[in-house]
């Protein structure tokens, strides 16, 4: 099954199941029209969250991440919206990219080059700074790295090198 088939199939199957459990819903005679403007609406959410998923890479979330660290979960998330680790917030929780740790689990501490990949993103775009830039950065192949994306080569070239990338995006993006 491809993968299109098995979204269609996990959407379809739980749409039926909670439209079961909201019964008060097929006696309200909602027009086509909005239903179909709601389902278009689903499918963009679901293409939007697969983007991420895959702009993300493999990750952790803030509840597991807090319980290793034996930190509260807002502290996290907190860290996360300040710019002091990467991170997606999403509607029920934040995600946060492997990548950016010391070791390839979350250990304890947040990478060395990440930390400074992030004060460039801070400083430089001060008020227009997001968590979801630095993701998107990091997923996207940049001229500066040979096409590469940041997060596949951090522990292959010279901090310098991926603060240099850094700098330039946010050159671009603070205009």
């Amino acid at each position: 099954m491809d993968e299109e088939s098995v979204l269609a199939e996990a959407f379809a199957r739980v749409l039926h199941e909670q439209w079961k459990r909201h019964r008060q819903l097929s006696t309200h005679g909602f027009d086509e029209a909005v239903l179909r403007a709601i389902g278009e609406d689903a499918a963009g959410l679901a293409v939007s969250n697969l983007s991420w998923h895959l702009a993300l890479g493999e990750c952790v979330t803030a509840q597991s991440l807090a319980a290793q660290w034996h930190r509260a979960a807002e502290e996290i998330v907190g860290e996360v919206e300040s710019g002091h680790l990467v991170g997606l917030v999403g509607r029920h929780e934040v995600f946060l990219p492997l990548w950016q740790f010391a070791q390839p689990a979350p250990g304890n501490r947040l990478s060395e080059t990440v930390a400074r990949i992030l004060e460039v993103f801070r400083t430089g775009l001060d008020d227009l700074f997001s968590p979801d830039t630095v993701v998107l950065w990091a997923a996207t192949p940049q001229p500066e790295l040979e096409d590469q994306e940041p997060r596949k080569v951090l522990s292959k070239v010279s901090p310098e090198e991926l603060e240099w990338s850094a700098r330039v995006t946010v050159a671009r993006l603070a205009q």
